[in-house]
């Protein structure tokens, strides 16, 4: 086969690449995916690039838990990840805080109710603030989760 014939080839499918990985990538979509999509799909993969919604839009539609830092959408109450109550960021503001709450109320979350139960079972915890992960060592074995209903249905089976 002749150079010119593979250049003649590979040259369009590349530009078709880098040309539906840019439109993708500034709509919000996986540019790498669409670049793949570009050289296998020349012919339509720029039109189909052109046309697909922009995702970004989405992403103001969602908020992130409090427990496990994962995304959910900004109407949920409870998050489908960790189970743990979540707080509705448009009350927020005329709401006091969550620990504020908790400390008036004297009601403790999920999260401190697991980690106090770890710690009556004789577990020794480690669960940084901030952060999903939860680290069980008892007689020299380690347990680590990093959804909060998980480690309670550990702790139930104990």
């Amino acid at each position: 086969m002749d150079n010119s014939v593979i250049f003649i080839v590979l040259l369009p499918a590349l530009i078709s690449g880098f040309a539906s990985a840019i439109i993708a990538s500034q709509k919000g979509r996986d540019g790498f995916g669409w670049f793949l999509v570009g050289v296998f799909f020349a012919p339509i993969a720029i039109p189909f690039a052109l046309i697909a919604n922009p995702i970004r839009g989405n992403i103001e539609s969602l908020k992130t838990c409090d427990y496990c830092r994962e995304l959910v959408n900004h109407k949920a109450i409870k998050c489908p990840h960790c189970h743990s109550e979540l707080t509705n960021y448009s009350e927020k503001t005329s709401e006091p805080k969550k620990d504020d709450k908790e400390r008036a109320t004297g009601q403790t979350s999920a999260r401190d109710r697991v980690l106090a139960k770890a710690e009556e079972l004789g577990f020794e915890v480690y669960a940084p603030e901030g952060s999903s992960r939860i680290v069980f060592r008892k007689n020299g074995k380690k347990h680590e989760f990093l959804i909060l209903k998980r480690a309670q249905d550990f702790l139930e089976r104990q």
